[in-house]
């Protein structure tokens, strides 16, 4: 079940009013819309983006009733070509879903042994190619970048050293691997993941990309709001802010109370940063 982070702060901070169209670029199964609907009643229409195929089809069905949620499936790296109206809000909780961890079978967790494909969509290359392909110096570039592991050299070289052996095909297969380097420290092996799931989806790419186009979208006094996971992540949202002058609702981000981490631990690292239209 995904569970939508920072909802209340979400709501409030985009101040959406009655009949404000919104646009959801990360709509996994609605769990922010299907709140903000109700906030924008009774004329207000949101278009909600989901790029994987398996969640797109599972949001279909749920929302197949309500005619005020319209749903492609496509990246919201695209925005710029997609057609709606001016929106008064919108949304981007970049990253993945829960769904993704607990029923994709797609190898985003290290606690499953899956096939290491980690792509929310089915274009580019999977961990898999990552993995059994990419050199010593990018190997080393995507672990330190993206999972900012100390060890990324080390962890490189043993990715070199067991592919020439043996493909790199499974989660547990990685985890053999890196597990002695790490001496089977535990704590970096999300950190792995991510920076592997962030490559193979090109994550911050896209995000570097849809921000000029989702602030053109919006309407006068309209607000961008921006969940981010990773710290890439919110450097490229503040970065964005400070050259483009962009006014913001908080100097800082807003981050999740001590009970909503503890209801839902995978909302522990969220940052939440809300842009408003001059």
């Amino acid at each position: 079940m995904h569970v939508p982070v920072l909802l209340k702060e979400v709501i409030e901070g985009l101040a959406l009013k009655s009949n404000d169209n919104f646009i959801d670029g990360t709509f996994h199964l609605g769990g922010h819309s299907e709140v903000i609907l109700k906030e924008i009643s009774p004329k207000g229409k949101i278009l909600g983006i989901e790029i994987d195929k398996d969640i797109f089809e599972k949001a279909k069905e749920k929302f197949k009733n309500e005619k005020r949620i319209f749903l492609i499936n496509d990246s919201y790296a695209n925005l710029k070509e997609i057609d709606f109206e001016e929106v008064g809000g919108i949304l981007l909780d970049v990253g993945m879903s829960s769904w993704h961890i607990d029923e994709s079978k797609r190898g985003f967790t290290f606690k499953k042994d899956e096939p290491l494909n980690m792509l929310f969509s089915k274009d580019g290359m999977t961990a898999e190619d990552i993995l059994n392909n990419y050199s010593k110096q990018d190997l080393e570039r995507v672990l330190s970048d993206y999972g900012e592991e100390r060890k990324a050299r080390k962890i490189a070289e043993a990715i070199l050293k067991q592919r020439k052996e043996k493909p790199i095909k499974t989660t547990f297969d990685l985890i053999n691997v890196v597990k002695v380097v790490l001496a089977n420290n535990t704590h970096s092996y999300p950190k792995i993941f991510q920076a592997l799931r962030i490559e193979a989806n090109k994550e911050l790419d896209n995000l570097r990309k849809v921000l000029p186009d989702a602030l053109s979208k919006l309407k006068k006094g309209g607000r961008l709001a921006v969940i981010s996971f990773h710290s890439g992540e919110d450097r490229i949202v503040k970065q964005f802010i400070k050259e483009n002058s962009l006014e913001v609702l908080n100097k800082k981000p807003i981050v999740p109370k001590a009970e909503e981490v503890r209801q839902n631990p995978r909302a522990r690292s969220a940052k939440l940063r809300i842009i408003i239209k001059k």
